[in-house]
């Protein structure tokens, strides 16, 4: 509650602090605080490259960590549900840091959330989860070509990463349970859980590009390096 009023606030402010919104930096302490209660180490060897790109961020998704270990990094904001806008405490803060909202089934919502997104600033980064969903952890999901037609649809570049945990048995939250569960499993956890966030490189999709061959292409590159990472 008190975060949640503190980054409502902030984004009250009318002035920027080196480039962002003080809602932004506010957020960013009270995540890294967060992190550090739950045990969850973040590390990311090209934090400046993440922290200066302008465009959309695409990573794999399997936690409730990966939003909070992203915000831990740098300011980003998100292309999220339009449920989230609802949620008590976290709607607040999302709308506080600029996300965009989308109701994925009404196709009318897709498209103004189409038009936001060709009108705002990519900078901060927009992350996008292109597999839609929370993945089972053992794998990823196969991405949707929605994410890839909206960066071709506002001529943006994309940057994939993966995040990868030391212990995922602590850190996955499986699409079947309730995030209380989850928690719970993390906090049961003896000893830290280390979050690797790897950047692969930038892509600005050519006029003219297939984003069904743009989803394949990246989600075959972003599978080799979440396997390698998953070895480690």
């Amino acid at each position: 509650m008190t975060a949640s009023v503190c980054v409502l606030l902030a984004a009250l402010l009318p002035f920027h602090v080196g480039g962002y919104r003080p809602s932004f930096l506010v957020l960013r302490r009270f995540v890294r605080t967060l992190l550090r209660v739950l045990r969850v180490e973040v590390v990311c060897p090209e934090a400046a490259r993440l922290a200066a790109f302008s465009g959309f961020v695409f990573p794999n998704h399997v936690s409730y960590l990966d939003i909070l270990v992203l915000l831990s990094v740098t300011p980003v904001s998100f292309l999220a549900k339009d449920e989230v806008r609802r949620m008590p405490f976290i709607g607040w803060i999302a709308k506080a840091i600029g996300c965009v909202f989308v109701e994925r089934t009404d196709k009318a919502s897709r498209q103004a959330a189409r038009h936001t997104l060709s009108r705002i600033s990519y900078h901060p980064p927009i992350v996008i989860y292109p597999e839609g969903q929370r993945g089972p952890g053992t794998e990823l999901l196969p991405f949707r070509y929605g994410a890839f037609e909206i960066v071709m649809d506002v001529g943006a570049a994309f940057l994939p990463c993966a995040i990868t945990y030391s212990h995922l048995d602590a850190a996955i939250w499986y699409r079947d349970e309730g995030i209380g569960k989850a928690l719970q499993r993390l906090a049961r956890f003896k000893g830290p859980v280390v979050a690797d966030i790897t950047l692969l490189e930038p892509v600005l999709p050519a006029p003219g590009a297939s984003p069904v061959q743009l989803s394949e292409m990246t989600h075959e590159r972003l599978t080799a390096v979440w396997r390698e990472h998953q070895k480690e």
